[in-house]
């Protein structure tokens, strides 16, 4: 009874490992691999979910808030992996490389300045067919900026911005991403002085690229047959990030300006967390 257990184990795990990439038993060719076929049926996270939309009248609160996600950390692995853009043709993309991708075919147009975390309308970058990523961003982030070409190896982070807020009419705290700001090294080449040196990119109009986001899956190294995509990942907030600031009455002062670098800022950011998601249970304690 236990050798057939071991036997049904083995086989489930093969399974798995065979289905890792959809359509891969059906393709005929390579360059079929990923692609669903019409007899193929849809799952819940091949669907794209829309913003629902907010009435202003039923946000009770809210409050905006800036986030850094660190892509040294591990739980934030899946946004950095694959490194090498090269390694793989389109059924593994690190989210850097769909960003570009889609910058360049044009497909992704609501860029801003990098100190325009409003969005303002006359700080949005028209980037045109003869224009480089690299020019976008030295336009975007005003100072020197030396690189050949930014890979997924040279992005160390993301800056996001969205919104925290209690919707009274299905009495719940709910979270909506508003931007997405790519951070990398300023790299001239290899041994340069400011190798290190990091450089804030540009804000991305999150809306206005979920689909596209939609489109790509994240790796998942535990099931890649469960895989879900960039887009629902952000969404659902599978990672891990710190906050650095907020709206105030201070000009939108960030932690930095006034607590001191390390403990200080950490235990700040903490407590900004806390009084965000201390307000759902307050408000069931009234």
């Amino acid at each position: 009874m236990n050798y057939c257990k071991v036997l049904n184990l083995i086989f489930l795990l093969i399974s798995f490992g065979l289905f890792s990439q959809s359509n891969i038993l059906n393709s005929s060719t390579p360059d079929q691999i990923g692609k669903k076929n019409i007899d193929q049926p849809q799952s819940d996270q091949d669907s794209f979910l829309e913003y629902n939309f907010i009435d202003d009248r039923d946000i009770l609160w809210s409050k905006i808030v800036y986030e850094k996600i660190d892509l040294d950390e591990k739980l934030n692995f899946p946004l950095l992996f694959p490194v090498d853009d090269n390694l793989y043709e389109n059924n593994r993309k690190s989210l850097w490389r769909v960003l570009r991708d889609n910058i360049i075919n044009k497909n992704i147009t609501e860029i801003y300045k990098a100190n325009n975390s409003n969005f303002k309308s006359e700080n949005k970058l028209r980037f045109t067919a003869a224009d480089s990523i690299i020019q976008l961003i030295k336009e975007a982030s005003p100072g020197k900026f030396k690189a050949d070409v930014i890979s997924s190896k040279d992005i160390t982070g993301y800056e996001i911005k969205g919104m925290w807020y209690f919707d009274k009419k299905i009495s719940e705290l709910r979270y909506r991403l508003l931007g997405i700001l790519p951070i990398g090294r300023n790299v001239a080449k290899k041994g340069a002085k400011d190798k290190e040196r990091i450089t804030r990119f540009f804000w991305i109009w999150y809306p206005s690229i979920r689909e596209l986001l939609h489109k790509e899956k994240v790796y998942n190294d535990k099931n890649a047959a469960t895989s879900i995509t960039f887009d629902q990942l952000l969404v659902a907030r599978r990672f891990n990030a710190y906050i650095y600031k907020e709206d105030n009455m201070y000009e939108d002062r960030a932690i930095k300006d006034y607590k001191k670098a390390g403990l200080e800022s950490i235990l700040e950011s903490e407590r900004i967390k806390k009084e965000i998601l201390d307000f759902e249970q307050d408000m069931w304690n009234r």
